[in-house]
């Protein structure tokens, strides 16, 4: 028999939850795990529950994060006693294709007035004016059902409708699996740069970008962002708060002057920490929109120079 190697062995969550909880939960371990979770209903439960199903990996656990989602679910849990279910079960896997599992979840998805994000694997037939995004995701983060990413596309379709990205240069951090570099070079930049230092990812985008016929737009690379020269018309950086903080000087340094910067993955909380940071830098904040379904995640769209 052979050994299993420690690396190929995941943590299994179970977590269930009464359906009024989902996007809380689905959003928070997509958040702090970069990769997507599986969600079933438990038909025999009444009231009705839903089974989520996430993974972590050995270097998930080296971080700590399984005592943060513990901590995180008994909080959820009891600032709902009473009202609504949260359960969470441990499960040790031998590494399978996970991704593979949560596939038949994953629909076409329209977002705004004319981007349809779907899956690679599925048929679709646009509309009039519908312009499609294929997907494949593997192990990279973004398929555009977590309201971060779905802020940044709503973002680039505005400024497609306002003619403000046609022959425009951009910029995609943390790309990913892509979508964003994929959206802006389909709604008209001229050119688009993709940089993400997890070599997953950037394998993943590429084939994304291939699958999605923009290789003569979009380029993808692991550059790191101090690497990049620059400047671009418009630069998105889909990431958590702290990193944002982190690279915000280089971030000035690739905007070009009157360019426009576009940050997600901030939740409400966070808007003020963000906006005194990058104004010292020498950006503008023009706009804070707050998702529609989940409020709580804003998108912030800043100018240099004013």
């Amino acid at each position: 028999m052979s050994k299993i190697k420690k690396d190929n062995l995941w943590v299994e969550l179970h977590i269930k939850v009464s359906p009024e909880l989902e996007d809380a939960v689905c959003d928070f371990l997509v958040s702090e795990l970069n990769r997507g979770v599986i969600i079933e209903e438990i038909n025999e439960k009444k009231p009705p529950l839903l089974l989520i199903k996430a993974y972590l990996n050995q270097e998930d656990l080296s971080t700590g994060v399984l005592k943060v989602i513990e901590g995180y679910l008994n909080e959820l849990s009891r600032l709902h006693s009473g009202f609504y279910t949260v359960s969470m079960d441990i499960n040790h896997i031998v590494e399978e294709d996970w991704h593979e599992g949560w596939k038949r979840f994953f629909r076409p998805l329209k977002i705004g007035e004319y981007l349809i994000v779907k899956p690679s694997w599925e048929t679709y037939v646009p509309k009039r004016d519908e312009i499609v995004i294929e997907i494949d995701p593997g192990r990279a983060f973004g398929v555009g059902t977590h309201a971060s990413t779905r802020l940044v596309l709503l973002a680039l379709e505005g400024l497609y409708k306002k003619s403000l990205l046609k022959k425009k240069e951009v910029l995609d951090c943390g790309t990913g699996s892509g979508i964003l570099a994929i959206a802006a070079a389909k709604l008209g930049a001229s050119s688009v740069t993709a940089i993400d230092i997890d070599q997953d990812a950037v394998e993943v985008a590429r084939k994304n970008v291939h699958l999605n016929h923009c290789h003569d737009i979009v380029s993808v690379s692991n550059t790191p962002l101090w690497k990049v020269e620059g400047p671009f018309d418009v630069v998105l950086a889909n990431i958590e708060k702290d990193t944002l903080i982190f690279l915000s000087k280089d971030l000035l340094r690739v905007v070009k002057m009157k360019g426009l910067l576009i940050l997600s993955g901030i939740l409400n909380i966070q808007v003020q920490e963000l906006k005194a940071s990058y104004e010292k830098k020498g950006f503008v904040l023009k706009k804070v929109i707050s998702d529609q379904k989940e409020k709580e995640w804003v998108l912030m769209e800043f100018q240099k120079g004013s």
